[in-house]
């Protein structure tokens, strides 16, 4: 090919990525207006006319083209200024933030969450303290809760168990304020604050199989003790720092999965946690793939989720007695060895 074709092509290929780029930025930005200004469901529509009027007139009039440059650029600017802040007025679901404090072995949990509930919507407000030993915690256990019968999205949490029967578990989820309703979009747009909730099983699990009737599968992860203690100090430390550096929960990239992988990653400094972050709904498959998962020798993905389903508590179960079918499952199973 000669020289000129070569520059001719290297231009047409210019000029597509700038007007992708600009297109894809034009519209993330017109999120930031709409979320994120003073009067912004009013002002999108000024924002997109202009814009608009930018793209059309870039030939003849190329001082607008260049405009909306500078004003994606300060959008942006005024997007990653916007400070995390917990002053506001929280649901009592996420109102308060729990505190780790560890002295030696002793571990001492404020404000683990005890909810009491009677219906998914009813129900008493409880935080209560939770004191654990740190040289008797055993195990881990991962989570995954698909709703409205959704197979490519879920929630994950954990369950850390300790020798003498206790459970806390862990999710990650959005701080909501008072009035402030979770959404998939605005949760691009630094509307929610992420939360790290620790609480008693019966609270955190026993509300999604028992109230709100999700499709909820209990695996133990294949981890060693020495790296279960690092991955647990990891999860207080991160829990501790949200009291003076609160951060905004994200969609893709701060989510209740992501949140987890990025603690193994950084406390273990392994690669093998490689969750699928967004469409996470098969992020137990791809945890089985890469070994994470205990299961039985010979054992296939299919057969063990089966066996990990925990139920509806549809016939009066409570989650006290899942978990406790589930451990004897556990308990008469010989795993495969846990990796370190």
């Amino acid at each position: 090919m000669h020289l000129p074709s070569l520059r001719h092509a290297g231009l047409i290929t210019a000029r597509v990525l700038m007007f992708a780029a600009w297109f894809g930025l034009s519209l993330w930005a017109a999120g930031v207006v709409f979320y994120n200004v003073w009067g912004g469901t009013v002002l999108v529509w000024l924002y997109a006319a202009a814009m608009a009027c930018a793209f059309a007139f870039r030939g003849k009039r190329p001082v607008f083209w260049r405009a909306s440059w500078g004003v994606l650029a300060l959008l942006l600017v005024y997007y990653l200024c916007i400070p995390a802040t917990n002053g506001k007025e929280w649901q009592p679901s996420w109102s308060r933030l729990p505190v780790v404090e560890i002295d030696g072995n002793e571990i001492v949990v404020k404000d683990v969450r005890s909810f009491v509930y009677r219906t998914e919507q009813d129900f008493d407000v409880r935080y209560v303290t939770r004191r654990f030993d740190l040289d008797r915690l055993a195990t881990l256990d991962f989570a995954v809760s698909h709703w409205d019968g959704m197979e490519s999205v879920a929630h994950t949490m954990l369950s850390f168990g300790f020798e003498d029967g206790k459970h806390l578990a862990l999710s990650v989820e959005t701080r909501l304020p008072e009035g402030v309703e979770q959404g998939t979009i605005p949760g691009l747009y630094k509307q929610f604050n992420v939360i790290y909730i620790l609480a008693d099983e019966e609270d955190l699990f026993g509300l999604r199989t028992t109230y709100r009737k999700e499709d909820m599968y209990l695996y133990r992860i294949n981890i060693g003790r020495e790296n279960l203690k690092k991955a647990f100090l990891g999860f207080a430390e991160k829990i501790n720092s949200l009291h003076e550096r609160p951060r905004y929960y994200n969609t893709v990239t701060a989510n209740c999965t992501t949140e987890l992988v990025d603690t193994f990653k950084d406390y273990l400094g392994v690669r093998r946690w490689q969750w699928t972050p967004l469409f996470n709904g098969m992020c137990d498959q791809d945890a089985y793939d890469r070994g994470e998962l205990l299961h039985l020798p010979g054992e296939n993905f299919r057969e063990l989720k089966k066996r990990s389903f925990l139920g509806h508590g549809e016939d009066g179960t409570d989650w006290a007695a899942l978990r406790r079918r589930w451990e004897k499952g556990w308990r008469t199973d010989a795993s495969a060895p846990v990796k370190g």
